[in-house]
């Protein structure tokens, strides 16, 4: 059984070996990415022979869940998880505190990039006043050295591919 049919297909145990993940989060998966179980024309063909009932998933489909990002997600969320079960079960609130406080707000620097746009908004309207005795001379230049770093940032890395400009 190494061609036609049998090949296409990949039960959902064996599924759930190839991406090392628990049914449950293969199910949560299936469900974000809109893979759904498929049932095989020559069932005897793709189950080798026998006639039991089971789930079956397009190989391809399979392939591409294997490389998803979220499923690094699921597996970091559920070592939280344990640490934290771990902790609570040895009364252990000071390392409880520290779990949480060393799980990052941005995980990456695309999400703090993300979540930008109303401080740099700030920093662009500070940018263009000029000195007076209640805005000091070091926020108004440090507002635009940041504008200018940011500009540069953005040229360098080609990072605006579409963009809405308002102005207010």
């Amino acid at each position: 059984h190494e061609a036609g049919a049998a090949v296409n297909y990949i039960s959902r145990r064996a599924a759930l070996k190839k991406l090392q993940l628990s049914l449950k989060d293969f199910r949560r998966l299936c469900i974000l990415k809109g893979i759904y179980p498929h049932e095989p024309a020559h069932k005897k063909k793709v189950n080798k022979g026998s006639t039991e009932n089971r789930v079956w998933y397009y190989r391809k489909d399979i392939n591409f869940l294997a490389h998803e990002p979220i499923i690094n997600k699921f597996r970091d969320y559920k070592v939280f998880l344990r640490k934290l079960n771990h902790y609570k079960a040895k009364r252990d609130e000071s390392k409880v505190k520290k779990l949480y406080a060393n799980k990052p707000e941005y995980p990456t620097f695309g999400s703090a990039i993300r979540d930008l746009d109303d401080a740099l908004c700030l920093c662009f309207a500070f940018a263009t006043l000029p000195h007076t005795r209640i805005l000091k001379e070091g926020l108004i230049d440090s507002c635009r050295r940041l504008t200018a770093e940011f500009m540069h940032y953005v040229i360098e890395a080609h990072a605006l591919k579409n963009t809405f400009i308002s102005i207010k």
